[in-house]
């Protein structure tokens, strides 16, 4: 369980969420296994699919996580997920000790793919990374402002200490992060605003539910 959740907070701390309808592509490398993640958003939701593996959809009410393979699926409503998120942090690093770090600018530039990018670097209780930031990148205030919200409003206390989006003045198109035990790098494929169906953001039928066991600190599952 402490492993799963620590995977989730790594997920949570790496995905950008928008307010319009946006589709987002990104390639992902957790110590050395690659993913295709594609986060497609709509207002304040927002669907993450990692590889054909798994999907995450997010709202400010909590979380639900599909597993294709096995077609199943678990829900975590707003307050079992900040718990869920407060052990996994306090599983690493004793937050209440530690101030939020903010990432600082190496003044170098490089350029990513079809995008100038400014470095950042940031050292902080859960770990450290560089970060590649475009200054010019279109919408990236109301991306950026978005991921924010719905992390708070999800109580996710990883995401107070990791760096936060609005911190960067832009939008982060390559990351390289050790956290939690993790190396995770992350690099923007596309990002494209485009309708989409709100369908996409409800849980699809023949899945089963599995109920998540109670955390220390929460009420049991209904």
């Amino acid at each position: 369980m402490k492993t799963y959740l620590r995977a989730l907070g790594a997920l949570l701390c790496t995905t950008t969420i928008a307010c319009a309808d946006w589709v987002l592509v990104q390639k992902t490398n957790t110590d050395g296994q690659e993913k295709e993640m594609t986060t497609k958003i709509k207002g304040d939701l927002a669907r993450v699919d990692i590889g054909s593996e798994m999907s995450a959809i997010l709202s400010a009410e909590g979380m639900t996580v599909l597993m294709h393979a096995q077609k199943m699926l678990m829900r975590m409503d707003a307050g079992t997920l900040k718990t869920a998120m407060e052990m996994a942090a306090k599983a690493s690093v004793p937050l209440e000790k530690h101030a939020p770090a903010k990432p600082v600018t190496t003044g170098q530039k490089e350029k990513v793919g079809e995008w100038e990018a400014e470095i950042f670097t940031w050292d902080g209780p859960l770990g450290k990374g560089r970060f590649w930031v475009v200054k010019d990148f279109p919408k990236f205030a109301e991306i950026n402002a978005v991921s924010d919200k719905l992390g708070k409003a999800m109580g996710n206390p990883m995401a107070k200490m990791a760096p936060q989006a609005t911190d960067f003045g832009g939008m982060v198109v390559k990351s390289e992060m050790t956290t939690m035990g993790k190396n995770i790098s992350t690099s923007l494929v596309s990002a494209k605003e485009q309708e989409l169906d709100v369908k996409e953001f409800t849980t699809p039928e023949g899945y089963n539910e599995m109920k998540m066991p109670a955390l220390p600190g929460a009420a049991p599952p209904n």
